[in-house]
């Protein structure tokens, strides 16, 4: 069964912010995984877009990712980082940043994978 990993919106401007390829990392570090984003995070970076100059430019860069990858995009209502937790609870991975949404995955045995030293990513 191929390891699915569900792209947090922090995640998707780690290549424009720090310069790191998060899609052949993933590939890297889990072979063959199937990406996928909530539509959460497709709002969020709506909200990104609005904050200034370069944000909107990183949010657009990032929604070009998700189309150029072909990273499925998947319909869920409720808060972003609770459904991320309720996903990781089922055995995907969560690709992320936020400390405390990575602590939260945690506590319930799931695990993630985010940014080591600005130039990786690690999985725990």
């Amino acid at each position: 069964m191929r390891p699915i990993v569900v792209l947090d919106t922090n995640m998707l401007l780690v290549p424009f912010q720090f310069g790191v390829d998060v899609i052949s990392e993933i590939e890297r570090i889990l072979p063959g995984a199937k990406l996928y984003v909530l539509r959460g995070t497709i709002k969020e970076l709506d909200k990104v877009a609005k904050q200034g100059v370069k944000e909107r430019k990183y949010a657009l860069l990032a929604k070009k990712l998700i189309a150029a990858n072909h990273i499925e995009i998947v319909e869920k209502d409720g808060p972003v980082d609770s459904e991320l937790v309720e996903i990781a609870k089922r055995g995907a991975y969560v690709a992320t940043n936020d400390r405390e949404l990575r602590r939260r995955i945690r506590e319930v045995g799931g695990h993630t994978i985010f940014l080591r030293e600005k130039n990786r990513l690690e999985m725990d």
